[in-house]
Parts: structure tokens; C-alpha cells; sequence
């Protein structure tokens, strides 16, 4: 049986408690169907026994604290924090011996989103990699100069040290914990019960098309390479200058004359021309409905996607579409 703890404060994210709770009920669920055991046994741990509040106002009662945790955890799980500050991190100060204490033992940490705070403050990110949520990030390379905070990123690790960046990387590092407990077979059944991934990948078919790649001068910025090679990954997210410049440590401004004067377009033109192209790709070697395509590579609105496309092809989608099954 394997012991992971799942931290509970006043003004955590409940969800990103219940989720990682639900994860591990469900691998047990799996487990017992064909083992016929549980292998995860989860304890939600307080820094005392009061009951917690959290950010939506539901009540978490904690099993233990951690007083009364005497023995080492496999894992433990610090969940997000709304609006984290200076008053909540020297509130929990009496977490962070215990927290060092079982990484020292064998524990393997997880923050998650702004969870990672406490590791920091903890001092078990210093000189390691770590991500948090976007919009913390230029707080948090202030507070942590000696983190290696690379926001751009999803997931993080370093040496049993897990960070995530976002909810979809909670759910992310839940399964690598049921995949490292429970093995490969109950991690791949969680993924498909819980139907993980609503959008469809579409980059091996914008890889596989040679169309695909965007024209652009070679240039030696190399801050700015990172910027577009992320970009070309998570081209199908609802981006913002504002969380692209803080993931990367730039100011809108600078991102903004970088950008352009390294690739000859704007971050947003590179953006739509990534999506635009990888929809062409995706409308003449698949037959995906035009609506899911719009939906695959980025856009919210069908009406939106269909000026674009128009706009940069000279053809609605259909039409592109048909004039392509023409001239093959």
C-alpha cells in the first residue's frame, strides 16, 4: 500500500484537492477489479486540526496533522492557493521543517500551481527547476531569485520535485503518481475513464506536413526561439501577450519589439498564421468536420476561424477543402 498526502489550507483550490482524491479512488477502483486490493491509501493532512475554508467556501476537515504524521509519506501533494501572499507563507512557516524532513526520507513533493510556494519557501526548489501558474510568475522569480522557474512549462522535475503550471497538469501529475504506484495498465484505464485530452492533437499531421512550417528568416535571438518554439506547442490554448511575456519573463512591451524585430511578424500574426496553416494541413489529408477543426487548432468561434482561414487562403474552409480532393 502506498501513503500520499494530500495538503489541505483555508483559500485552497477544493477542486484541486477532490481531483487529485477522485484520481486516486478511481486507480483504486481499477485496482481492486483486477487485483483485488486497493494500492493507494490517501490521508489529508492539516498543519493543524482546525477545519479548513477554501477558496470557494467549501469546508475540508483534515485526518491528520502534521504533528501526528510521524512516519514518511511516498508522496505528497501541495495544492493551489488563491492569491497567495506573505500573510499565507508565514502562516504555515511550521510546515516547512516537516516538509524537508520527508523529502530528506524519500517523499516525492508535488506542487501544484501555486503550491509550489511552499516547496520554495521550504527551500527545496533553490537551484531547481520549477513552474507555477502563469499568472504568479513574476512574483515568484522576485521572492525565489535562486529557482530555476521556467513558467513556460506545464510540468516540472527535479530529483523527486514535481511542479505543475495549470489544472490539466494536475490531473497530469496525479497519473504519473497512479502510473509510478499502480503501474501502466490501471494509469492508461484513469486516463480513458476520466477521458483526459478534449482537444485533438493535431501536430503530427502539422509535423508531417511540409506546408506547414512558417517561412521566417533565421535570426540569432535566442529568448525569443523559445518564446516561438512554445508557441508552435501551444498554439491550440487561448493565449495572451500578457501570459506568454510573464511565462518568459518579458514585459508586453518588450516581448512585444522582440518579437517582431527577430521573426518579421507579430506574436499574435505568427500565432493565427500557426493555426491557419495547421488547419489547412488538418482539412486536406483528414475529414474532420469543419467545426472540429476550427475547434482543434485553437479557435472558439466557427464564424471567427472561417474569416481567418478566408482572410489567409482566399477560400472559406470548404472550399479550400474541396479544391484540394480536386487537384490530388
Amino acid at each position: 500500500m502506498r501513503n500520499i498526502a494530500i495538503l489541505v489550507f483555508d483559500s485552497a483550490w477544493a477542486g484541486s484537492i477532490a481531483m487529485c482524491v477522485e484520481m486516486f479512488n478511481v486507480a483504486n477502483a481499477f485496482s481492486v477489479k483486477q487485483l483485488g486490493r486497493e494500492q493507494i491509501e490517501v490521508t489529508l493532512v492539516g498543519v493543524d486540526d482546525h477545519a479548513t475554508i477554501s477558496f470557494s467556501g467549501i469546508g475540508i476537515d483534515p485526518s491528520a496533522t502534521i504533528d501526528e504524521c510521524s512516519g514518511v509519506f511516498d508522496a505528497i501533494l501541495i495544492p493551489t492557493v488563491w492569491n497567495i501572499d506573505s500573510g499565507f507563507l508565514e502562516r504555515h512557516k511550521k510546515l516547512y521543517p516537516w516538509l524537508n524532513t520527508q523529502y530528506e526520507q524519500g517523499a516525492l513533493l508535488f506542487g501544484l500551481l501555486t503550491g509550489a510556494y511552499l516547496m520554495a519557501e521550504a527551500g527545496l526548489l533553490d537551484q531547481r527547476l520549477a513552474t507555477t501558474h502563469w499568472k504568479f510568475a513574476d512574483d515568484f522569480r522576485r521572492r525565489y531569485p535562486h529557482v530555476k522557474l521556467q513558467a513556460q512549462l506545464m510540468q516540472t522535475e527535479d530529483q523527486g520535485l514535481y511542479c505543475g503550471g495549470g489544472v490539466t497538469a494536475t490531473m497530469d501529475l496525479s497519473i504519473q503518481l497512479i502510473h509510478r504506484f499502480c503501474g501502466s495498465t490501471i494509469a492508461q484505464q484513469c486516463e480513458r475513464h476520466c477521458l483526459m485530452g478534449s482537444r485533438r492533437d493535431y501536430r503530427r499531421t502539422s509535423h508531417a506536413a511540409s506546408e506547414n512550417t512558417l517561412r521566417i528568416e533565421p535570426y540569432n535571438d535566442a529568448r525569443i526561439k523559445e518564446v516561438q518554439q512554445w508557441i508552435d506547442t501551444h498554439y491550440t490554448e487561448p493565449l495572451s501577450l500578457e501570459e506568454i511575456g510573464a511565462r518568459f519573463g518579458f514585459s508586453q512591451r518588450n516581448l512585444t519589439r522582440r518579437f517582431k524585430s527577430a521573426t518579421g511578424m507579430t506574436l499574435f500574426q505568427y500565432l493565427q498564421a500557426k493555426r491557419l496553416i495547421v488547419a489547412k494541413a488538418v482539412l486536406r489529408t483528414t475529414s474532420d468536420a469543419i467545426q472540429d477543426v476550427c475547434f482543434n487548432v485553437g479557435y472558439d468561434s466557427l464564424t471567427v476561424f472561417g474569416r481567418q482561414f478566408k482572410a489567409y487562403t482566399g477560400k472559406t474552409p470548404s472550399e479550400y477543402r474541396k479544391s484540394s480532393i480536386l487537384m490530388s
